[in-house]
C-alpha cells in the first residue's frame, strides 16, 4: 500500500472510551445500578452490549437529557433519574456516570450527590464517577473506576467489626463478568479455591456490594493477568493486604502456577499437592481421548485477539501446551503490568501488536496465513474472509451465547479449549 494511501486511512481503534470501562466495573457489583447522565445513543450502546451477552441482567438506565439542557443544565434530571431507580429497584449502589455531553457542558454531578445525600431520600450508595470519553480509553475506565470503590471500604471498616473469620481468604481482581462464559469460570476459580482450602471474600467485579465492602479484610489480593493492579496497589497501601499477579488460568500449567502462587500466601502447601494430582487424571484422561486430533493440529497457525489479560494466558497455553504456532497476537486493550518485550522474549507470539488500529491488525493477520482465529464477535468478519475458524473468547461476544457450566479457565477449562479447537476444525467442510 501507497504511504499516501495510508494517511486516509480512518482510525478504527480496537477498545471504546471510558464509560465503557467504568460500567463494566460497576455493573459487576450484582446488587449494584448503574445511571448514565447522557442522551440515549452512551445508553443505548451499553445496553446493546450487555442484554445480547445476557438478557437476564440488565441494571441501567439513563437520565434522558435534551440538547436544550446543554444549554440549561440537566442536574435536576439526574436527581430525578436516581430517586426513581431507588424507589423502584432499591439498590445497595447507585453508579452515577457522565458521558461526553453532559461533562463538556459542565454538569455538576458532585452536588447531585451531595444534595441526594443532604436529603437521605436515597438510602443506597452513591458513587459519582466521571467516565466521559474524552477522559481515557476502556482499560483506564476500568482501572480506575474499581479504584475509586476503596473509598467505600474504608467507610465501612471504620463502622463495621470484623466480620470476616479465617486466615485463608482473598480477594479476586481483574474478573469481569460480561465476558465470555463467565460464570462457568468464576465457579471453576471458585471450585479450585475450596479444593484447596481458601475461601473468595469478594470479585472484582462479579460480587454483592456487601462482600466488596468487606474485602479489606482478606489475607491476599489476586489479580488475574495484571488487570485491577491500581486497585490491589491501593489496598495493600491503605490495609496492608498483600498481592500476588497470575496469570489467567488457562490451561494446566498456567492454573497449577495459579494455585501455587495463592498457596506461598496462604501455606496450603498440602492440600494444592493432593488436588492438583486429583486434577491431572482428570485433565489426561479428557486429552487422551482427543489425542489423534491434537497431534493433527500441533503447529497449526493461529492468531489471538484479545484484551492483555486473557489473550497473554490464552497464547501461552496455545503454544506451550497445545504446540500452536501464535503468528500474531494482538492486544486490544493494555494493562499496567503489559510488558510487549517480555512476550517477544518468551518467544509467546511472532508478532506482537499492542491496542493496533484494526486495520493494520487485520492485514498483519491476512499476510500471517493464519489457519485459525481466537477473538471475539469483532473478529468474525476477518475469520469469513480468510475462510478459517473463530475461536470466541474475549470481548465482545454478542453472537454466541453460554447456558451451561462449562468454563474456559481452570483444569475444567481444558476440556472447554479442546472440544472448541477440535469441533471447530472437523465439523468444517473441506473439498477434496
Amino acid at each position: 500500500m501507497k504511504e499516501e494511501e495510508k494517511i486516509n486511512i480512518m482510525l478504527d481503534p480496537t477498545q471504546g472510551c471510558q464509560l465503557i470501562g467504568a460500567f463494566r466495573a460497576f455493573h459487576g457489583i450484582k446488587d449494584a445500578y448503574i445511571v448514565v447522565h447522557s442522551p440515549p445513543d452512551c445508553h443505548s450502546g451499553l445496553l446493546l452490549l450487555k442484554s445480547l451477552q445476557n438478557n437476564s441482567d440488565l441494571r441501567l438506565t439513563f437520565t434522558g437529557i435534551h440538547p436544550r439542557d446543554l444549554v440549561y443544565g440537566a442536574e435536576e434530571k439526574a436527581m430525578r433519574t436516581i430517586k426513581e431507580v431507588y424507589e423502584r429497584f432499591h439498590p445497595s449502589l447507585i453508579a452515577l456516570l457522565d458521558a461526553c455531553a453532559p461533562a463538556i457542558a459542565g454538569d455538576d454531578l458532585d452536588a447531585v450527590v451531595f444534595r441526594l445525600s443532604e436529603e437521605s431520600a436515597v438510602k443506597a450508595k452513591i458513587i459519582y464517577f466521571r467516565s466521559a470519553g474524552f477522559h481515557r480509553n476502556m482499560w483506564l475506565g476500568y482501572e480506575n473506576a474499581l479504584t475509586s470503590l476503596i473509598e467505600c471500604m474504608k467507610e465501612a471498616k471504620d463502622k463495621w467489626e470484623k466480620s470476616v473469620e479465617g486466615k485463608n481468604t482473598v480477594n479476586i481482581i481483574g474478573f469481569k463478568d460480561d465476558e465470555y462464559r463467565s460464570e462457568a469460570d468464576i465457579s471453576e476459580i471458585e471450585r479450585m479455591l475450596k479444593g484447596i482450602g481458601v475461601r473468595a471474600v469478594a470479585v472484582f467485579t462479579s460480587a454483592y456490594f456487601r462482600d466488596i465492602l468487606l474485602s479489606s479484610e482478606a489475607s491476599l489480593n489476586v489479580v488475574l493477568g495484571g488487570d485491577g493492579i491500581k486497585l490491589a496497589r491501593a489496598m495493600e497501601k491503605e490495609f496492608g493486604i498483600p498481592y500476588v499477579v497470575v496469570d489467567y488460568p488457562y490451561g494446566v500449567s498456567a492454573t497449577e502456577e495459579f494455585l501455587y502462587n495463592i498457596c506461598e500466601h496462604i501455606h496450603c502447601e498440602r492440600e494444592v499437592e493432593k488436588f492438583i494430582n486429583k486434577e491431572r487424571v482428570h485433565v489426561r484422561k479428557a486429552v487422551e481421548k482427543a489425542q489423534f486430533y491434537l497431534q493433527g493440529l500441533h503447529g497449526i497457525s493461529c492468531a489471538v485477539v484479545g484484551d492483555a489479560a486473557r489473550a497473554t494466558a490464552l497464547a501461552k497455553f496455545l503454544s506451550t501446551e497445545l504446540g500452536f504456532n501464535v503468528s500474531v497476537l494482538a492486544f486490544t486493550s493494555a494493562n499496567f503490568m503489559l510488558n510487549e518485550c517480555e512476550l517477544q522474549q518468551e518467544g509467546v507470539a511472532e508478532c506482537v501488536l499492542i491496542e493496533p488500529d484494526r486495520f493494520e491488525m487485520s492485514e498483519r493477520i491476512e499476510n500471517a496465513g493464519v489457519q485459525m482465529i481466537f477473538g471475539s464477535t469483532f473478529e468474525k468478519k476477518l475469520a469469513n474472509v480468510l475462510n478459517v475458524p473463530l475461536i470466541r473468547f474475549s470481548y465482545p461476544v454478542i453472537d454466541n451465547i453460554s447456558l451451561t457450566n462449562t468454563p474456559l479457565c481452570g483444569f475444567r477449562g481444558v476440556n472447554t479449549w479442546i472440544e472448541n479447537i477440535v469441533n471447530a476444525v472437523v465439523s468444517r467442510y473441506y473439498e477434496v
